[in-house]
């Protein structure tokens, strides 16, 4: 089992202390993807909560059979969609 596995397994599991370590080892990745469309620092600090967010209330949205950081940033560019359409 991979890390990545190991830890949707226990975010699926509700323990917090996977999400914490899911975040500390994607979350710049997410940041600098959402910095490429958004210059304000505020809206880039909701995309990355968002896909934070979503991953832990919808686990089974991210145990496919992809790797882990392509879905994340996937669920990123896909809100980053909807931001700017909303802007």
């Amino acid at each position: 089992m991979t890390i990545d596995e190991k830890l949707m397994t226990g975010i699926r599991n509700r323990d917090e202390q996977a999400l914490s370590e899911l975040y500390d080892r994607y979350h710049r990745i997410i940041w600098n993807i959402a910095r490429q469309n958004h210059p304000d620092q505020s809206v880039c600090e909701q995309l990355v909560t968002h896909v934070f967010r979503t991953v832990w209330t919808k686990p089974q949205d991210f145990m496919q059979n992809r790797k882990l950081l392509a879905m994340l940033i996937d669920c990123c560019r896909s809100q980053n969609m909807v931001s700017n359409n909303k802007i």
